[in-house]
């Protein structure tokens, strides 16, 4: 898989850096859904896939994570 361009900076994408390596290892595995852990996460705060507040209950609906976990 190649790398995107991105409008992200380096800083606002240094969170990575930071991931303990059998954290990275099991994404990379793919043992750890990285995609999920965000949906779960928008859905928790709230957010839409935009990131625009709609209230939890329908994050979940929208991000199909009713019930899940991490």
């Amino acid at each position: 898989m190649n790398a995107k361009a991105t409008a992200f900076s380096i800083d606002e994408l240094g969170f990575i850096q930071i991931a303990p390596t059998d954290v990275l290892s099991a994404v990379a595995k793919g043992e750890l859904d990285l995609n999920h852990l965000a949906r779960l996460e928008m859905a928790n705060r709230g957010l839409d896939k935009d990131g625009h507040w709609v209230g939890f209950e329908k994050a979940h609906l929208i991000h199909k994570t009713k019930g899940a976990k991490a």
